[in-house]
């Protein structure tokens, strides 16, 4: 989404979150050249689940496979990770005790909150516009630039 951290770092974003379930190696180089393009700190969170936190497929989705069917084999192994403005590695990915997340959830195991429209939204226009608009209920232009 370019266009998107394009609109964030014209606001002067100082913290990238990315929320994400991808926890293959490249996406901690995404998140690094995402610090780096933004001049920002990249927080990224990646969840933990194994095949048991999802409802079963159907039969014929792994007919021939050598997929682990087990309930408790991992799907996603986490990997959240923080990294500088430099493209340095502050902190994860760590997958040393994976049960924290477990024990965190007896305690606040929050979810539905999938989809945030009050707060984020995507209009598409099909017409030729500037690259980054900003608009305020004030009227005011918003961002460094004003």
């Amino acid at each position: 989404m370019p266009l998107l951290r394009t609109a964030m770092y014209a606001k002067g974003v100082e913290i990238y979150c990315a929320p994400t379930a991808d926890a293959r190696d490249i996406w901690q180089a995404s998140m690094t050249h995402i610090a780096l393009e933004g001049g920002c700190f990249v927080l990224s969170a990646n969840q933990f689940c194994r095949r048991k936190d999802y409802p079963p497929p159907p039969e014929y989705v792994f007919a021939g496979t050598d997929d682990d069917l087990n309930p408790d084999s991992v799907i996603c192994a986490g990997g959240s990770v923080i990294i500088s403005p430099s493209g340095n590695v502050l902190a994860g990915p760590n997958y040393d005790d994976l049960g924290e997340i477990a024990r965190a959830k007896f305690d606040f195991d929050v979810v539905g909150h999938y989809s945030r429209p009050e707060v984020l939204s995507l209009t598409v226009r099909d017409h030729p516009s500037n690259p980054v608009n900003f608009t305020s209920t004030s009227g005011k232009p918003e961002g460094p630039h004003k």
